[in-house]
């Protein structure tokens, strides 16, 4: 088997460094991207079983400016920078599990046609799409490409036009007790759904991940080393906040606390002004990283 070589142009470092920074980095990325270039692949792959040059070129850019994202406005351009080259999208859902288990859910979207109405139904843990995608990956183990052409077996058309998410390629990371560590979600994808948009998930997931949780590491000291305001949230926040957590809808929560919903809504949104957050699912994370929470109660799907 031939292996593709990438060539040590300046192209691949577009920031001005010292010569011998610069030749240093490059030769890191160019042994990594020739060893990605020898993994083999399934036989479905139609002999994916290699990156030719120019592939070999976009990966090393990638992993180049990965190493550059400490904040999550750094990682929104990432994504929809450098990795654009290999996986051209609107829309990444993401996330990581903590040590309890609970997932943490993120989105980096262009699209102004996914709402928060959408995303919420995506990450719900009892029927959302994200937890039938995580038990589907857990059964195969591999990338899950649902290109969701009108007639295609399944209703995928209809169900992911719905959410505004039109085509999805999904693939997960396992951890060693079996459960779903993370993953990786992306739609309105531009490219064939083939063994090559395959080829790339299993590259750039572990990458993308990792890059994902020194952003999460990076908020969570930042929240640590800054004191925590008392009163901020106010008990019936924190329990409506709870209720959240445990994947309940607005006229759940009001029949289990007896409230009107137009109550509960009012709280949500007084919770989230006070966060400083847009959506249901970024109050409960950043509820749970300034220990206003716990994370329990939701688990992976694997559970």
């Amino acid at each position: 088997m031939q292996v593709a070589r990438c060539k040590q142009s300046k192209r691949l470092h577009p920031d001005p460094e010292p010569l011998a920074t610069c030749k240093l980095n490059l030769c890191h990325a160019t042994v990594i991207v020739r060893a990605y270039a020898l993994i083999p692949t399934r036989e479905t792959m139609h002999n994916d079983n290699e990156l030719t040059d120019e592939e070999c070129g976009h990966l090393a850019r990638i992993l180049m400016a990965s190493r550059r994202v400490k904040l999550r406005q750094h990682f929104f351009s990432w994504v929809h920078g450098p990795l654009q080259s290999l996986i051209p999208h609107e829309i990444l859902l993401c996330g990581l599990a903590d040590n309890s288990g609970y997932l943490l859910h993120e989105r980096f979207t262009a699209c102004r046609y996914f709402k928060d109405d959408h995303f919420n139904r995506v990450i719900h843990p009892g029927g959302g799409l994200l937890s039938q995608l995580s038990q589907e990956w857990q059964i195969c183990g591999e990338p899950r490409l649902i290109a969701a052409h009108p007639g295609e077996p399944g209703g995928w058309n209809a169900r992911l036009a719905d959410l505004e998410l039109k085509n999805v390629a999904f693939h997960g990371m396992g951890w060693v007790n079996g459960q779903v560590k993370g993953y990786a979600s992306f739609s309105r994808v531009r490219v064939p759904f083939d063994g090559r948009l395959a080829l790339y998930l299993d590259i750039l997931l572990p990458h993308l991940l990792a890059t994902l949780a020194r952003v999460l590491a990076h908020e969570a000291r930042t929240h640590t080393q800054s004191k925590r305001p008392s009163g901020l949230i106010t008990a019936r926040e924190i329990e409506v906040l709870t209720w959240v957590r445990d994947g309940k809808t607005n006229d759940e929560i009001a029949d289990i606390l007896g409230l009107s919903m137009l109550t509960v809504k009012n709280h949500l949104r007084h919770a989230m002004k006070k966060l400083v957050v847009r959506t249901r699912g970024q109050a409960v994370a950043k509820s749970i990283a300034l220990g206003f929470l716990r994370a329990q109660a939701i688990r992976n799907s694997a559970e």
